[in-house]
């Protein structure tokens, strides 16, 4: 049968087209793994204070292959993927690192500075529990460093045990100690919640009402509350897929401002018909917190001046994008004890030192079950209450590489795991029911 020439011609255009859409994705991806790289091994470097090598062994093992330079002298760290993708992430201080997105390098270094607060060590005392089984304890915690199955790698860094407020047991992996700020991911959305909370308490926020969002008032988005963006029950259509060039990748690697980015979402379904996990509604709370301030440099003292210094998280730091807004779904460092006294500020119901940081009711309305969700989510924090593996009252900040904060309000316990576990696959309900057992 022979083939025409308007039929070869077509052939032709559809094999090229296939081409360019294989070129484009390519270019696409390579970007996506070039600042992945450039942004992880930046805050490494220059917040965490660790050694090229072990961060290329650990943090690098989904892009593997990218040429990576550290400039030390301006703080700066570059990656180039075969040359079709070079990105750059700058260090400054008190903000750590952030992706030169669609801005220049120097228009991100002339954005305000935050106040010279001075650093503070984390000195708390290891003191023994309270009708604790520290053998069993320790024992526990010692199973969670220990590496049996080489297909299920845990790499462990830090546990961390308060019960009563108190420091009853701590372990970390060679090269980490107390003192290293070490990267929450998605524990990152339970700081927004707490910030979320404090301008609810200021009056400037209300959770009931549509959320203050200029840009939506004119179609079926002025009826996103913002307690549907708290709960993820927006029914806005934003794509959560890391694999791939997606909404989410695009949003923390690729843009200037990643809440702006996600405020661009358009509606897919009615709030509250469908619980969606979204790191973008956690940015676009971002957008919304700093909307609140009349200066940009109120907002980004923010954090730091009616949290973290409230309650002595003197280690954390919460990285903005280039534009200047915090990326609350994913981008906070802090030592693992300073994870605790987070975990500590919501198990004492948002009250520290007798000062409420919190609103009253907060803590409660962040650990109630969201509609749809299936026992698996509350407010910016997780449950997993269907699952059966924990007690009903535990609650959760949860991040990307097995990043825990587990509130246990019946034990007075909070239960930091930090680690770099690829896949997910750390078994940290073992861990917290072990550690309970040893908690009479």
């Amino acid at each position: 049968m022979k083939i025409g020439k308007a039929t070869r011609y077509s052939i032709v255009l559809i094999l090229l087209a296939i081409l360019a859409y294989g070129i484009n994705f390519a270019i696409q991806y390579a970007y996506i793994g070039s600042s992945y790289d450039a942004k992880t091994v930046c805050s490494c470097t220059f917040v965490s204070n660790r050694d090229f090598e072990s961060i290329k062994s650990e943090e690098l093992y989904a892009v593997p292959f990218a040429t990576i330079s550290i400039d030390k002298v301006n703080k700066t760290v570059t990656s180039d993927i075969y040359g079709l993708a070079k990105t750059k992430a700058i260090f400054r201080p008190g903000f750590g690192c952030t992706l030169v997105n669609e801005m220049t390098e120097a228009e991100i270094r002339n954005e305000p500075k935050l106040p010279m607060y001075k650093p503070m060590p984390t000195e708390m005392a290891l003191i023994p529990g309270v009708g604790v089984d520290s053998s069993a304890l320790n024992a526990a915690i010692y199973e969670a460093f220990t590496e049996k199955d080489s297909s299920k790698i845990k790499k462990t860094r830090a546990i961390v045990v308060l019960q009563n407020g108190k420091l009853i047991a701590e372990k970390y992996a060679k090269k980490i100690n107390r003192y290293t700020p070490l990267l929450g991911w998605s524990m990152t959305k339970s700081v927004t919640n707490a910030m979320v909370g404090m301008l609810v308490k200021d009056g400037k926020l209300d959770i009931n009402k549509s959320a203050p969002i200029a840009e939506w008032q004119n179609d079926e988005r002025k009826n996103i509350k913002l307690d549907h963006l708290l709960r993820m029950s927006s029914g806005l259509d934003f794509e959560e897929n890391y694999a791939e060039p997606s909404d989410a990748t695009e949003m923390l690697f690729r843009t200037k401002g990643a809440g702006a980015f996600a405020l661009n979402s358009k509606a897919k379904y009615k709030p509250d018909e469908v619980w969606s996990y979204s790191s973008g509604t956690s940015n676009i709370l971002q957008e919304i917190i700093r909307r609140q301030f009349k200066t940009h440099s109120a907002y980004l003292d923010f954090p730091h001046q009616r949290l973290f210094q409230k309650i002595g998280m003197y280690s954390a730091v919460l990285e903005p994008d280039a534009s200047g807004t915090y990326v609350g779904s994913s981008f906070m460092y802090a030592t693992a004890l300073d994870w605790a006294k987070f975990g500590q500020l919501y198990l004492q119901d948002g009250v520290w030192n007798g000062e409420r940081i919190l609103p009253e009711g907060w803590v409660k309305y962040s650990s109630t079950e969201t509609p749809n969700s299936h026992g698996q989510y509350a407010a910016q924090f997780w449950l997993y209450h269907n699952d059966n593996i924990y007690p009903k009252d535990v609650f959760h900040a949860i991040g990307f590489e097995g990043q825990f904060v587990t509130i246990v309000p019946s034990k007075n316990l909070v239960i930091v795991r930090l680690g770099c576990t690829p896949g997910d696959n750390f078994d940290h309900p073992t861990l917290v029911r072990k550690i309970m057992a040893a908690v009479n």
